[in-house]
């Protein structure tokens, strides 16, 4: 919900728009980043409605059309956007987590973000530690079994290194801005 809503509010800080708006660029975006239905989509803008971050600004009707409303972000939606994106960050579980907040790196210090960024990149540093110095006995699995449980520990490592690099070549393109 929370990468929506930085979707969202993302959006509007760059110009007021109507949700179908935002429905239409999402459906423009690479598979399985960001996916929504018309209830989710409706929904959030209701809560960041509430929450007073973002505004009604005008709504148009016209004949044999259901009226539309134009929505804009507040101050209050652009500190909160500013903040979930550094929450994504201070919370990041794998990269797609990340992928709402990278469309809105400009809304954010760098400075600030070049942290965040360090810190996971030592947080998995610390986990391709743990992955050498792991003594995990798999003598009590059968040979069938012991095939899968190499491969299920190479791609973790993997994973984890990959992610790794990606986000040391993200720091290395925050910091030449």
């Amino acid at each position: 919900m929370v990468s929506l809503q930085i979707y969202i509010l993302g959006n509007l800080s760059e110009g007021d728009r109507h949700p179908y708006d935002i429905k239409k660029q999402v459906q423009k975006a690479p598979e399985n980043t960001i996916t929504i239905n018309d209830g989710t989509l409706y929904y959030n803008f209701e809560v960041l409605l509430k929450k007073g971050l973002i505004r009604k600004v005008e709504v148009v009707h016209s004949e044999n059309r259901p009226e539309k409303t134009m929505y804009g972000i507040t101050d209050e939606g652009r500190a909160f956007l500013e903040d979930e994106i550094y929450a994504s960050f201070r919370k990041m579980s794998n990269i797609k987590s990340l992928y709402s907040s990278l469309l809105f790196l400009d809304k954010v210090d760098k400075n600030k973000l070049a942290f965040l960024i360090e810190e996971n990149i030592e947080k998995l540093n610390r986990k391709l530690q743990l992955f050498g110095k792991s003594d995990v006995d798999l003598s009590d699995l059968s040979e069938s079994k012991l095939l899968g449980a190499r491969m299920i520990s190479d791609h973790a490592y993997r994973s984890i290194m990959t992610d790794k690099e990606w986000l040391e070549k993200l720091l290395a393109a925050i910091r030449k801005e």
